[in-house]
């Protein structure tokens, strides 16, 4: 992928497309939709399909939760 397509990418909120991103490094944060997202996922997958960093360990401890009961 092209250097200066893949910095666009880092530019848009995956989630509300808007385009005030604070780059914090690793990830890139949306003070709009307040929603922090990891640049190695919007490197790797489509929009639509990318989980911010709150949704991924809200997956994970749900997944957790479900095995201490079993």
């Amino acid at each position: 992928m092209n250097p200066s397509k893949m910095e666009n990418k880092f530019n848009i909120c995956p989630r509300c497309k808007s385009t005030k991103i604070i780059d914090m490094g690793e990830t890139i944060e949306c003070p709009d939709c307040r929603l922090e997202f990891e640049k190695t996922d919007i490197n790797t997958l489509e929009s639509n399909q990318i989980l911010a960093i709150s949704e991924k360990l809200e997956f994970v401890r749900s997944i957790k939760n479900n095995q201490s009961k079993n």
